[in-house]
């Protein structure tokens, strides 16, 4: 399974490094099934009908798109387009890397607006524009980010990302607002896990384990885990690789020491296993990072 879904992967580079988004037109009056072929990649999508009516395949679900839609793929989701033979149908495709919108350091706003996303654990709706209100911003954001990357004029990159950040926080307000409205957290709750938190943060360089938070805290393994992750969708060791990976990060970017010496400063015991964790949330390895802080 593992194989087959490695040979989706797409191939092609979308934008470089140092930008990491591209813009695709895609105008067809017939099938796209052998154009906009079954495939995945690490990137994220929005994409923008135009014109015509076709079909999303996303995952296993089939979702009907029309001209007035936008539709957000998340990174690593399998995904096909197809519309109607003889029909005329047209979008624009908006593939853009996380690392476009990543601080460099896994801050506050990556926490609470990027990774929920990136984790698929907040998705947005597909976007019906007609109705105007944030759908409609969202879609005047994404055709002038469209603009700016036809003209390419001086400075347009910045523009982009100012542009996209803006698209992204409308879009994340209303899934988040969706999510609250289900239901509110009291006071002590929100006292206790800004308490856990605090505890990570100090103690972060030493062995954290489930059970030390649980010990800590007064109470059971199993019920801090599912606590902790109503309250920040992350389990408390994401929470602790997430807080440490931020760290590592910092230091990565402003001093000299050797990778292996930052992994063991930053609470990494196993430096395999501290790449594997960089890469899931930095979405690059650790040299790779330094790199690109660093030219």
């Amino acid at each position: 399974m593992e194989q087959q879904f490695l040979k989706l992967r797409e191939q092609t580079t979308h934008g470089n490094v140092l930008f990491p988004m591209t813009i695709y037109d895609i105008v067809s009056d017939c099938s796209l099934q052998e154009r906009i072929y079954c495939h995945w990649h690490e990137e994220n999508e929005f994409l923008v009908v135009t014109e015509g009516t076709g079909e999303l395949h996303l995952n296993d679900e089939l979702i009907r798109i029309t001209a007035g839609n936008i539709a957000f793929i998340p990174s690593n989701q399998i995904h096909l387009v197809t519309c109607e033979a003889g029909r005329p149908f047209s979008f624009f495709a908006l593939v853009f890397h996380p690392n476009l919108l990543n601080s460099s350091v896994c801050d506050t706003l990556q926490q609470q607006y990027l990774d929920p996303v990136l984790r698929q654990d907040t998705l947005f709706p597909l976007i019906r524009t007609e109705n105007g209100g944030w759908e409609g911003e969202v879609r005047r954001l994404l055709n002038e980010i469209h603009a700016l990357f036809l003209q390419k004029d001086y400075g347009y990159e910045l523009l982009i990302k100012a542009r996209l950040c803006e698209a992204w926080y409308h879009c994340c307000r209303h899934a988040l607002q969706k999510e609250k409205a289900a239901g509110t957290h009291s006071d002590y709750q929100i006292s206790l896990v800004k308490s856990i938190i605090e505890y990570i943060r100090i103690h972060y360089e030493e062995p954290v384990s489930l059970r030390d938070l649980a010990l800590q805290f007064h109470l059971s393994e199993g019920h801090l885990c599912r606590f902790f992750k109503s309250m920040t969708r992350m389990s408390p060791v994401e929470y602790i690789n997430f807080y440490r990976v931020s760290m590592s990060a910092e230091l990565l970017r402003r001093s000299d020491a050797r990778i292996g010496e930052i992994a063991l400063q930053t609470g990494f015991d196993n430096i395999s296993y501290y790449n594997r964790t960089f890469r899931k949330y930095m979405h690059m390895t650790p040299s790779q990072f330094r790199r690109s802080e660093n030219p």
